[in-house]
Parts: structure tokens; sequence; C-alpha cells
């Protein structure tokens, strides 16, 4: 099963996949800075485009760069199922050997972005997933607080027969997180092992697949990638015109968020180098 390409032969050619609906500002900073910071890399963007109705798609068809995929038929009241079907629809139009799952609010700092993940790609030939948690440095303490108090939760509802939520489209692995900041497959283990559907629908995860096909996974390190990557979680409610009164409070966090890294110098010299897009 050793499927993995030795980077010492050869550059492997990485297909990235973007989900996008709506989102200008975000999936503008995102692609230019993938573009600035990614020279060291073989690499195809493929954006798949879930029926935008503003400027966004405008923008979109206007890169010569990426490869825009367009589902007009899609609606915001699909996702998360939308998200899903866009990563297959991206993983069969992919030409790359490496497949990397990523979102619109997830930008690059550094030219070595992708080194993580193609190390821990090649640490054995039956590694066929590496993924990265949520890019959230909180406190130790109150980190291990949330762990507990969840865990207690969790065993209360067991008592009571409740059954568990998904929050978002995250589906938590213990080993890849999908879609969350980032993962990258090995693209012909998952063209025989892998369905993206299944971890939508179906409850399976991802790592699970590839587990029970024979193969590992591994995780990079929060805060190795936190200085390479930046991800905004549900950035895009951050820019949505419309609020929703019962997430109305964590979407205003999330917009203040939004606009502290907008103010960021690096994140000013991406919107305003639009040679990038060309």
């Amino acid at each position: 099963m050793a499927w993995c390409i030795s980077l010492n032969q050869q550059q492997p050619r990485i297909t990235i996949c973007l989900p996008h609906w709506q989102a200008k500002p975000l999936i503008t900073i995102c692609l230019r800075s993938i573009r600035k910071h990614s020279k060291n890399y073989d690499i195809e963007v493929i954006v798949v485009d879930n029926g935008s109705k503003d400027g966004s798609i405008e923008y979109l068809r206007s890169l010569k760069w990426i490869r825009l995929i367009e589902r007009p038929e899609e609606t915001h009241s699909n996702w998360p199922l939308n998200v899903f079907t866009a990563y297959e629809r991206g993983f069969l139009e992919a030409t790359g050997d490496y497949f990397i799952t990523m979102h619109s609010d997830v930008f690059v700092k550094t030219d070595d972005w992708l080194d993580p993940f193609l190390r821990e790609m090649g640490h054995s030939g039956d590694v066929a997933g590496v993924g990265a948690w949520k890019l959230n440095l909180e406190n130790p303490l109150y980190s291990f607080q949330k762990r507990v108090f969840g865990f207690a939760i969790a065993s209360i509802k067991k008592a009571l027969g409740k059954k568990k939520r998904l929050f978002g489209v995250r589906v938590i692995i213990p080993g890849i997180t999908v879609p969350c900041t980032a993962a990258i497959y090995f693209l012909e283990t998952i063209s025989r092992s892998i369905h993206f559907m299944t971890g939508a629908v179906g409850g399976h995860s991802i790592a699970k697949q590839i587990w029970n096909a024979g193969y590992k996974t591994r995780m990079v390190q929060i805060r190795e990638l936190a200085q390479k990557i930046v991800h905004i979680a549900h950035g895009t409610a951050a820019i949505a015109a419309e609020k929703h009164l019962k997430h109305k409070r964590e979407q205003l966090k999330v917009e203040r968020k939004v606009q502290n890294l907008f103010s960021e110098n690096w994140v000013r010299a991406l919107q305003s180098d639009s040679t990038l897009d060309y």
C-alpha cells in the first residue's frame, strides 16, 4: 500500500479545492494569498461556486489561473450538503497527486505553508491523509475546561438517549477535520477508497474510511500551522447581509475578527495587489 510519492524524487502536483458562495471579500484574499505564496509548489486551484448571485461570480470568471466550476442550480438552502458535493466535484476534476480541501476564509501567510502537510504525508508509505484542527490558540486551561465540560455534557446526553449534533459542516475526526482549516489526501488512494458524501450524509468520517481501507492519517500541530495560515472560522457569516437572531451574537463576534484581520498590513497589501489576479 505504499502509494505516497517520495518528495525527494519529484515534486507532486497539488490540487486545491475551494467551495464558494457569495464571499467575494474572502475569496479574493484567499486566492491572492495562495497565488502569492505557492511559487514553490506545483498547484492547480479549483473553485466550485454554489450558485452565487452577487459580483463574486464575475470576479471568479475573470481569473484565468484557476479552474472555475459553476453550479447555478445550487442554493444556500442546500448548505452544508453542497460543500461536500463541491469537494466531490473538485475531486473528479482534479489532476494532482494530492487533493487539498480548503475554505474561502483561509488565508495563506508564508511561502512554505504546504510543507507541514507534505512532510506528514511523506512520513510513511501508508499515510493517505493529513489534517489540522481548527486554528484556535486558546489558553490551555480554558481548552482543558471545555473538553471536560463537553465530555460531561455528552455523557449526560448519551444517558438521556439524545443524539449528537453536527455543528455546521465541520466533521470532527481524530485524525482529520473536514473541511476546517485544510486537509490533504493522496489522490490515488481516495479514488479507490473515499467518498466525501458519506462524511456529510451517512455519518462516516473521511478518516474512518481511510482507516477501514488500511491506510493511516496524521496531524499537523496547530501552533506550527498558525504561523503559516490564518483561518476565520465561519468567516462567511461575517460578510452575510442578513443577521440570524439565533446566532446574532456569534455572527457579530466573527465580524469583529474579520474587521481586525482586514486592518492588518499584510491583508491590506493583498487587497490592493490586483496583479495577483492575472
